[in-house]
């Protein structure tokens, strides 16, 4: 996202919070009776809606930073390779042999890799992740 057109949002979202304050000041100015009340309240709405409109100008660019460090983290990571029979599942989905593609099987991260039995008997495979 453009830094701009974030500051642009955070002003007019400030806007909109100075204005709801001011609603609810007039409002408690109207409404209660009891000074001490009234001065507690103004002062509690005060501190609120300026302690949020300070967090929001201060996160700006920070959710830029914060999914190009995930865009980088997810491009660095390496291929996921073919796992072989007895090795652990380290991606869930649905796999097939090597070298007999008609044989698939449903693997659940954590589960052990079966043999293939695509040839009638038992054989050491590679499974390869079905995209």
């Amino acid at each position: 996202m453009n830094t701009r057109l974030e500051k642009e949002r955070v002003r007019k979202t400030t806007l909109v919070y100075a204005v709801v304050m001011a609603l609810i000041v007039i409002l408690i100015l109207f409404v209660v009776q009891d000074p001490k009340i009234k001065a507690i309240a103004i002062v509690l709405i005060l501190l609120i809606g300026c302690a949020a409109i300070i967090v929001q100008w201060l996160l700006i660019g920070k959710r830029e930073q914060q999914t190009e460090q995930a865009l980088e983290a997810e491009a660095s990571n390496a291929p996921v390779q073919s796992p072989q029979t007895g090795a652990p599942c380290e991606v869930s989905g649905q796999y097939h042999c090597s070298e007999h593609p008609q044989r698939k099987v449903a693997m659940v991260e954590g589960k052990r890799f079966p043999p293939c039995r695509g040839n009638k008997k038992g054989h050491s495979a590679t499974w390869i992740l079905e995209q």
